[in-house]
């Protein structure tokens, strides 16, 4: 009796010390992420090899985002905050019936249409595929847009809708990069499992950590040109910032969806006349994209609007880009946008 006592004791012991331990090496790491945001600079974007950019309106990206799905050997894990898309929800039910690895996460509470995603969550729970809810006590919404196929991620500004290929401006980044596909998918399995973790590398734009300190970080070390998607904005820090910048003669250009789609863009829209700073109110293609770009130097991209429940509430996803190719192309389609 007295040696099974002493072996439960052993066992707590133990167990208890590993708890220990793994928590207090958890809490550090947490702590070390916290001071490497504090050190962003542009010198610590790295320049991302094997990237792409797509952009929409293009049903024709629709199909080949289907065919990335049938083509998958291992993985298909998507983190979304609205999927409607009747062929990308087939894509990964017959994904699972390859046994490929298929998870899912939607947000159950989408503003102002609550249930949007609830037909899709029944019917990959009814076929099996591995999906959940995010944790409403992590964030406001999980409004991310990113889904990893095997080795490749792909972050974009689009939903899984149909509008998203059909109608709307978007960009879409398909990234190829063995160390950023680790970070991707640890975010994606800690908002899997409901935990709430921050994760750091200075090319990932991550909401509610990190994303306020790069963007106002962007805008703020701006020498030259700030251009600008916007779908939505109101967030004040970054007004702030884009006034005082105007005052410094920096070249602002900002492009918005009309008013009569987002309408809650008025007021800002107003101030920004009033100071005399260049806009474009475009009707088409609907703009629901959200970028940054200073100087046609440095790209942001990502689910992250300007606003401050984006920015301190959601969980949002982007990437910072400093890849030529991919910034002249992105120029291209701005100034088409904004001379129309």
């Amino acid at each position: 009796m007295k040696s099974i006592l002493f072996f439960i004791l052993v066992f707590f012991l133990f167990s208890s010390q590993n708890e220990y331990v793994e928590f207090h090496e958890n809490k550090k790491s947490q702590d070390q992420i916290q001071e490497q945001i504090k050190d962003f600079s542009f010198e610590k974007i790295e320049y991302l090899s094997w990237l792409t950019m797509r952009h929409t309106p293009d049903t024709k990206f629709l199909e080949e985002l289907v065919s990335k799905i049938d083509s998958a050997k291992e993985k298909v894990y998507l983190e979304v905050y609205i999927f409607t898309e009747k062929r990308l929800k087939k894509a990964l039910i017959d994904a699972h019936k390859r046994w490929v690895d298929v998870k899912v996460i939607l947000e159950k509470n989408v503003y102002k249409a609550p249930s949007l995603n609830t037909q899709t969550f029944r019917d990959l729970q009814k076929s099996w595929v591995s999906v959940v809810y995010s944790n409403g006590q992590n964030y406001a919404l999980n409004h991310s847009k990113m889904m990893i196929v095997d080795d490749e991620v792909i972050i974009s500004t689009g939903n899984y809708s149909y509008s998203t290929f059909k109608y709307n401006r978007e960009f879409f980044l398909m990234l190829q990069n063995e160390q950023m596909a680790w970070i991707f998918q640890e975010i994606f399995e800690s908002d899997f499992g409901g935990e709430k973790k921050n994760f750091y590398h200075p090319n990932l734009v991550l909401s509610p950590f990190s994303s306020r300190t790069q963007m106002t970080f962007l805008l703020k070390n701006a020498q030259k040109s700030i251009k600008i998607y916007a779908h939505n904005f109101s967030d004040s820090e970054i007004m702030e910032i884009l006034f005082e910048k105007h005052k410094e003669n920096i070249d602002i250009n900002i492009i918005f969806p009309d008013l009569k789609k987002v309408a809650s863009n008025e007021d800002e829209i107003q101030k920004i006349r009033e100071k005399n700073i260049s806009y474009k109110l475009l009707e088409k293609p609907e703009v629901h994209a959200k970028s940054i770009l200073i100087d046609d130097t440095y790209l942001y991209i990502g689910s992250v609007n300007f606003s401050s429940y984006s920015i301190d509430k959601n969980r949002e996803m982007g990437l910072l880009i400093k890849n030529k190719d991919i910034i002249w192309k992105f120029l291209d389609i701005f100034e088409d946008d904004f001379q129309q």
